[in-house]
């Protein structure tokens, strides 16, 4: 007699050693969750807009293992790092330690108490590292808005 024998199991119950599982699960969630961060992190180095090396330079990565979650971190400690990233409205210039702003423009030296910069638009290069990097790493990335 030749035959298939199929088992389902659809309900176990059992003790389960909870600190255990989640010490578990924050070891491989720690190594998943650093990696990611170091991929975005070198990603995001590679992809900022550069001028004196400042902004790029400036970049951290920073893990935490909590209690039922890893949560990392990728970003930019240099005070402008925002205003590149977001971009910025148009605003009024003034001169602070001198009496006037020197600029040129069209070759001739200008002097000026204020000026009143367009703005300028953003260049998101955190938030396109971390997107590339997580989906290319097979994570789901999802944009949210966080207010300070």
């Amino acid at each position: 007699m030749s035959g298939i024998i199929r088992v389902y199991v659809k309900r176990v119950r059992g003790p389960v050693d909870r600190e255990g599982a989640n010490a578990a699960a924050a070891r491989v969630g720690l190594v998943e969750v650093t990696d990611l961060c170091r991929k975005i992190q070198n990603q995001a180095t590679i992809n900022c807009p550069v001028d004196t090396g400042f902004l790029r330079s400036y970049h951290f990565m920073n893990v935490k293992v909590m209690r039922t979650r890893v949560k990392g971190t990728v970003g930019n400690r240099a005070k402008y790092a925002a205003a590149v990233h977001d971009g910025s409205g148009p605003h009024i210039i003034r001169a602070r330690r001198k009496k006037a702003l020197r600029f040129e423009v069209e070759g001739k030296v200008v002097f000026a108490r204020s000026v009143r910069h367009p703005g300028t638009q953003g260049r998101p290069w955190l938030l396109e590292a971390a997107e590339r990097t997580a989906v290319a790493s097979g994570f789901r990335f999802q944009r949210t808005v966080v207010s300070d």
